[in-house]
């Protein structure tokens, strides 16, 4: 999917939240940032990563910051000696000031090849120590896809995290993208100091603004020499509400169709032509439901209750509300688009089978394992399963995982150890007995197969 953030032109969508988000850490205060599926967390934390983009926002004080991205989808394996290797990592990678300083270089390699466990967060403190003392700078540690980590490392780790920020004060500041608010993720003692930082200033992203939305339109059908107008990005806005995994499936729909069409033709038309196929596109049902996903149980029945015109708890419509999931419109609360209500509405319960066997129920995320509820899936975990669910009986190879789990972009960053890890979390989750897999069986050079 194209940026929904960036144009060629240099210009961006997302003024507001960067504004205020920039403004924010300009105070040097911590910024927690939640939104549901695709919203476009990890644009906007790249975007945030870019010295044009400060230098727009804040002119000459710009030059007292430096952020880093942190992909924690990068990380080697989900451990504090992961978390730590990739932060140092991605300071050396982010700055050539840093990546020539000895000390953290020397650090560095000590915590990749430790003498024993206690040097792990002794290097890395001591090579946070240098990149903060080096930089002479601000450094603004912007953690992208931080769900898993922050759910599975050891929450000392958090708890170290927390006292840098304490001993640097304004040299050192966090920004965290994740689904979820951080201390309903996980609510111990050790992590609730680490949230603690962010609790003034959490940032619930919203899908595109109208304009924003227009600007992404209009950028995409010029990329493809296919003219759209305003009555376009009207029409794709009130499908899509902004969301940019829909809005961008929506819009090449439609360039596609205006394509075959050729220049003389009627976008009314055309838009009214297009209303049936976003409703039956598999690639815009597929976005629906991982926003249906991103929802807790409680989150799920609410949304059916109130589209099925039912008495629904207050509480938790309001908290849709905060999530921008639900929006209100002249005192109505609404789904944030067309597209999604009209997901709601047809949404039918399904049923899993209560005997022998493993089924993956789609709907409410739970994995059932001879009728009863497995272990919760980490994010990773979960993607696995579902890909396996989805082939039953088919050889998945490790080639067809990286990509359906991590993503394209990480082929050449997950390695067959990685792999072999996660599959083992997740046979400790899900089988009767790991030592003797019934369902997730190897098969020796070729991949993993399901056994339903």
């Amino acid at each position: 999917m194209p940026s929904a953030l960036r144009f060629p032109d240099g210009s961006y969508t997302r003024h507001t939240d960067i504004h205020a988000i920039l403004g924010l850490l300009q105070a040097a205060a911590c910024v927690e940032i939640t939104g549901f599926s695709n919203l476009g967390k990890s644009e906007l934390l790249r975007l945030l990563a870019q010295p044009d983009v400060w230098q727009k926002e804040l002119g000459e004080a710009a030059k007292q910051f430096l952020p880093v991205y942190i992909d924690c989808n990068r990380m080697v394996e989900v451990t504090d000696q992961g978390l730590y290797e990739l932060i140092l990592r991605c300071l050396r990678e982010g700055d050539p000031t840093l990546a020539a300083n000895d000390e953290l270089l020397a650090a560095y390699q000590h915590l990749t090849i430790p003498a024993n466990d206690f040097q792990i967060p002794l290097s890395f403190n001591r090579g946070l120590t240098a990149a903060v003392q080096a930089s002479q700078r601000t450094l603004v540690l912007l953690f992208d896809e931080f769900d898993e980590a922050f759910a599975q490392i050891d929450s000392r780790v958090f708890l170290n995290l927390r006292a840098k920020k304490d001993r640097y004060g304004a040299a050192l500041v966090y920004v965290t993208a994740t689904v979820d608010r951080m201390d309903s993720l996980r609510p111990d003692e050790h992590c609730a100091e680490f949230c603690e930082l962010f609790i003034a200033h959490r940032w619930h992203l919203a899908p595109l603004t109208a304009g924003d939305a227009a600007h992404f339109v209009r950028d995409a059908g010029e990329r493809a020499a296919v003219e759209l107008d305003q009555s376009d990005a009207e029409f794709l806005y009130l499908w899509s509400g902004g969301h940019p995994g829909l809005l961008a499936g929506a819009t090449q729909l439609l360039i596609d169709a205006l394509a075959q069409e050729g220049a003389d033709a009627d976008h009314w038309v055309m838009q009214r032509r297009l209303a049936p196929i976003l409703r039956e596109s598999p690639v815009l049902a597929r976005e629906n439901q991982k926003i249906w996903q991103n929802c807790s149980e409680s989150e799920r029945q609410a949304l059916l209750a109130l589209f099925a015109d039912q008495p629904a708890d207050k509480t938790v419509l309001s908290r849709l509300e905060e999530k921008h999931i639900l929006i209100r419109v002249e005192g109505e609360q609404r789904a944030f688009g067309r597209l999604f209500a009209l997901f709601i509405q047809g949404k039918e319960r399904q049923t899993a089978p209560t005997d022998k066997g493993l089924w993956v129920d789609t709907d409410s995320g739970e994995v059932l394992v001879d009728g009863v509820a497995a272990e919760t899936l980490t994010k990773l975990e979960y993607q696995l399963m579902t890909l396996l669910f989805e082939n039953p009986d088919k050889i998945i190879d490790k080639y067809q995982i990286v990509t359906g789990v991590w993503g394209d972009d990480y082929i050449d960053e997950v390695d067959d150890a990685r792999i072999e890890k996660l599959v083992s979390r997740l046979r400790q989750k899900v089988e009767p007995d790991p030592t003797a897999p019934r369902f997730i069986t190897t098969v020796r050079g070729r991949g993993y197969r399901l056994l339903l």
